[in-house]
C-alpha cells in the first residue's frame, strides 16, 4: 500500500541535496506498513526473525533501537514490529527508490518538521567500526538513505571508501553501488542491552557477537 502524505520533507531535502534549489518540494509517499525479517547470512546461521522496537529514554527525545526477536512470525496488532518507508519518488538507485524507515506512524505526534514516525540514522562511537541504528536521534533531520532491492532486501547506497584516498582530491564517493552491512550484535545504548541491528562500517567487526544478517522488507 502506497499511502501520499501531504507533508513536504524540507529536512529530507536538505540533507540529500537531491534537488537543485528552486525545484519544487515534493511530497513524501509512504509504503507501508511492513515488518523487517533478519536472516542470518551465514548458511549455518540460527539467525532467523523479526526486529522490534525497543524505548530508549534519551536526551532530549526519546529514541527507539532495533533488537532482535527469534519469533517465527511477527506480532501484527503491536506497533513495535510496524515500520513505514518514506521515499519521494524522485530519487533511485539502479532501479530502486531512496527513502529512509520510520516507526510506526499511527503512533506519537508529528515532529518538528510535520513528519509521523520516527526516522532511523546511524549513531557511531569513536572507538568501534560497528554503528548503531536509533529512530527518533535526529527529528527527521537527519537520515541515511536507503532503500530495498528486488528481494525486499534493504540497503544503504551512500559511502565514503576512504582506503584509496589522495591528497587534495576529493574524496571517493559513491552513490552506485548497494551496501548490505547489516548484522546483529550485542550492543547497549542509553543503558538498554539486547542483541540488535547494527552496521558495520567497514572489514570486520570489532564487536566479536556480530553477525552479518539480511534485513528483508516482509508483508504483516
Amino acid at each position: 500500500m502506497k499511502i501520499q502524505i501531504a507533508v513536504q520533507c524540507w529536512g529530507f531535502i536538505a540533507v540529500t541535496g537531491a534537488l537543485a534549489q528552486g525545484d519544487d518540494i515534493p511530497d513524501l509517499i509512504t509504503d507501508g506498513p511492513f515488518a523487517l525479517r533478519v536472516k542470518g547470512v551465514a548458511s549455518n546461521s540460527s539467525i532467523d526473525g523479526y526486529l522490534q522496537t525497543t524505548d530508549v529514554l534519551s536526551y532530549p527525545e526519546p529514541q527507539l533501537i532495533l533488537h532482535y526477536d527469534p519469533s517465527t512470525a511477527p506480532v501484527a496488532d503491536d506497533s513495535s514490529y510496524r515500520f513505514y518507508f518514506n521515499y519521494t519518488g524522485r530519487m533511485q538507485t539502479e532501479g530502486h527508490e531512496l527513502g529512509f524507515f520510520v516507526s510506526d506512524i499511527t503512533v506519537g505526534a508529528p515532529n518538528n518538521l510535520g513528519l509521523l514516525g520516527k526516522a532511523m540514522s546511524l549513531q557511531y562511537r569513536p572507538n568501534t567500526n560497528v554503528a548503531l541504528p536509533a529512530l527518533g536521534a535526529s527529528t527527521g533531520t537527519v537520515v541515511d538513505l536507503t532503500g530495498f532491492d528486488q528481494d525486499n532486501r534493504a540497503f544503504l547506497d551512500y559511502y565514503i571508501d576512504d582506503s584509496i584516498t589522495i591528497p587534495n582530491k576529493p574524496a571517493n564517493v559513491s552513490v552506485d553501488i548497494l551496501y548490505y552491512n547489516w548484522a546483529l550484535c550485542w550492543q547497549t545504548y542509553y543503558g538498554i542491552t539486547g542483541q540488535t541491528l547494527s552496521w558495520i562500517t567497514a572489514g570486520s567487526a570489532h564487536n566479536p557477537t556480530c553477525e552479518q544478517v539480511h534485513l528483508i522488507k516482509t508483508e504483516l
